[in-house]
């Protein structure tokens, strides 16, 4: 049974009807004081199901599926949401993520849970009142016509690649404007912030753009960290960049830059680090080198820096899981709050689905385990089938036991198999000596690219 999922839908269920949540979450003194069509526990549940069909076809499949003999106009749900405020789902997506480690069972590596940070940018609708929060982008062009602004923003997310669930994210401007003071985030500054959130047993995984003296000094005395590096930082470790090298894990004293010492001294964080840099040859012969603050060998072998680095790619899918499966750029909205609010109920859906899965991909990894590969349940098939029971776990009063039995059943179906080391087809024509990548894309999106919960 789905034991993790039916005390979150209890949890939801009652939160969303409680007073106080109610008031912290709502925009204005009046918003949601009386029984209408839409009350707030109604639109948040709308919000968290998210279509891509247009907005008057989606809120009537609603209205289907609740036997509920009335109408609402698009315009009354696009007044009606803007009343509520995107924290309310930022709120859920943390408690998700809290109940899910309350017990204790959850997937680690060496004690280790791992964590991995990582930041993408979103295009956002091109309206004015997007343009307050988030600066567009000059796209510039040859044609003068042709020249124009897209919105944009940076996404960001702490996430855990091992149980596939967000412990922190974020949405904010991404680019400078001499119009305005909005600040522009940078990746290191958001990765700095997602730290906060990570314990002293985790081991925090990000790529070569993330880092510095100050992303070590982060991270001193709460948390470990593992990097890939570029050449150009951390130079006394550039030797190990050569294949021939004879040393292949190090441990090297690190100054911190000149700029930096004061603000150190003053939150007495040492301005000398011991730093260990670790070689790793890839299968194809390319040289990474990574670096960590777990100087102990008995902790991590240096045999097991390859493994583990690779299980950084899980940010990776969980950014192409909810741009492209969720379609998180298809917002609901063309207002900077309907951006955020479509966000973060992404966010809370991927954490609420991780949660309903969790409990049958541990009994496939157990009853797969002698198989050639172990299976695991099919995100396409769980995130459909939530979203068209969402207003049965989480807004009607209905019991859910049975539900839930029947789902289990149907997550079980079309599972898919986990295949390690799994190389990538080359995109190139032999023939012609040609990139496909354009052709490839194209057609996925003509013919084969599959949305979930339309």
């Amino acid at each position: 049974m789905l034991k993790k999922t039916t005390e979150i839908s209890v949890v939801f269920k009652g939160t969303k009807r409680e007073e106080s949540f109610k008031n912290r979450h709502k925009i204005g003194k009046n918003s949601f004081t009386r029984d209408r069509k839409l009350g707030f526990d109604k639109i948040m549940t709308m919000m968290i199901k998210k279509s891509n069909k247009s907005l008057q076809n989606s809120i009537n499949d609603t209205q289907l599926d609740l036997g509920e003999d009335v109408t609402i106009s698009n315009s009354a749900y696009t007044q009606a949401r803007a009343k509520l405020n995107y924290t309310a789902f930022e709120e859920f997506a943390q408690m998700a993520r809290d109940i899910f480690y309350k017990d204790g069972e959850y997937e680690t590596y060496h004690g280790f849970r791992i964590l991995a940070i990582d930041g993408s940018v979103t295009t956002l609708p091109n309206t004015d009142d997007v343009k307050k929060e988030f600066n567009p982008m000059k796209v510039k062009c040859q044609i003068k016509e042709f020249a124009k602004d897209v919105s944009q923003a940076r996404i960001s997310c702490l996430f855990d690649v091992l149980n596939n669930i967000a412990i922190d994210s974020s949405i904010n401007n991404k680019n400078k404007s001499e119009e305005n003071n909005l600040i522009a985030y940078d990746e290191r500054t958001l990765a700095v912030k997602h730290l906060h959130y990570a314990k002293k047993d985790d081991l925090t995984l990000m790529d070569r753009g993330y880092p510095s003296f100050e992303l070590f000094a982060a991270a001193y005395n709460k948390t470990n960290i593992l990097c890939r590096l570029r050449k150009n930082v951390f130079s006394k470790a550039k030797f190990l960049f050569d294949a021939h090298s004879e040393k292949k894990d190090v441990i090297l004293e690190i100054n911190a830059p000149k700029y930096l010492k004061d603000t150190l001294r003053s939150e007495n964080i040492p301005t000398k680090m011991k730093i260990r840099f670790v070689q790793v040859i890839l299968d194809n012969g390319t040289v990474e080198v990574l670096a960590t603050n777990v100087i102990d060998n008995n902790r991590l072998k240096t045999s097991e820096f390859k493994e583990l680095y690779a299980l950084r790619w899980g940010i990776e899918t969980y950014f192409d899981l909810i741009k492209n499966r969720l379609s998180l750029e298809n917002f609901t909205g063309q207002t900077a709050l309907a951006v955020k609010q479509d966000f973060f109920a992404t966010i809370f859906l991927t954490n609420y689905e991780s949660m309903m899965t969790y409990d049958i991909n541990q009994d496939l990894k157990e009853k797969t385990k002698d198989n050639k590969y172990v299976q695991k349940v099919n995100k396409a098939v769980s995130f459909n089938i939530i979203k068209h029971k969402v207003f049965d776990l989480l807004y009607l009063d209905n019991p859910i036991d049975e539900m839930l039995e029947q789902m289990e059943k149907l997550f079980l179906t079309n599972t898919i198999v986990i295949r390690p080391n799994r190389k990538s087809k080359p995109r190139l024509d032999k023939d012609i000596h040609k990139s496909t990548i354009a052709a490839n894309s194209i057609n996925h999106l003509k013919r084969k690219k599959k949305n979930v919960g339309n």
